[in-house]
């Protein structure tokens, strides 16, 4: 089963970009308002940052939050599979 790809223009940091997508549009425009929100936010933050430093900054906190999120996830599966394991011991 192939998916559909569209092409959607989104504004990122005030630039266009033309963006092929299987994706849902509000799913994507979702996703780039979050982006422009975290830009906007780190440009607020009182420092005088160039634009490479503001995607940077906003791309480590985006890491960092996936990597905490897929470290739970890892723990909790570990749990649940814990949990079943014991389960099966009744």
């Amino acid at each position: 089963m192939s998916k559909d790809f569209k092409n959607i223009e989104v504004v990122i940091y005030d630039r266009k970009y033309l963006l092929k997508t299987s994706e849902d549009d509000s799913y994507l425009k979702n996703i780039v308002d979050d982006l422009n929100q975290r830009i906007k936010t780190t440009e607020g933050m009182g420092n005088k940052y160039s634009e490479i430093q503001v995607m940077s900054l906003v791309a480590l906190q985006i890491l960092d939050e996936k990597n905490k999120i897929e470290k739970e996830y890892n723990q909790l599966k570990k749990l649940a599979k814990m949990m079943e394991l014991g389960s099966n011991k009744v």
